[in-house]
């Protein structure tokens, strides 16, 4: 079962540009994690995104992830480099929706963990 967001919380409008860009690259991570994106996975990642803000906008961010991390190192870095507690809780949050489309998988969790143990400790 998916949570609705926080209707106070943070949308993809209220990230700023390094924020932008780590969500997009994460998410690139994650599609990739499991090893297909079926198109059921992409409405599914529309719709958690009209949640939050528009799919228009999440897709722009991925899209421009792309284009700025060279690799998944930079995109690991981009994503330490998240400061601000709105920021990383609306991340943190569309990454884990888009995971629930089906099954949560082991390297979908094991991105997820990091996140929380690891980039996101202070």
């Amino acid at each position: 079962m998916t949570e609705t967001y926080r209707e106070d919380g943070f949308r993809l409008n209220d990230l700023e540009e390094n924020e932008q860009l780590a969500l997009g690259g994460l998410v690139r991570i994650l599609i990739r994690l499991d090893g297909s994106f079926s198109e059921a996975e992409e409405e599914h990642l529309d719709t958690v995104a009209d949640e939050v803000g528009d799919r228009e906008t999440l897709w722009r961010f991925i899209s421009r992830s792309a284009q700025e991390h060279e690799n998944d190192g930079a995109i690991r870095d981009a994503a330490m480099g998240v400061k601000r507690t709105g920021a990383r809780e609306l991340i943190r949050y569309v990454l884990e929706s888009i995971a629930r489309a089906d099954t949560i998988t082991v390297t979908e969790q094991t991105l997820l963990d990091w996140l929380d143990d690891t980039a996101w400790t202070s």
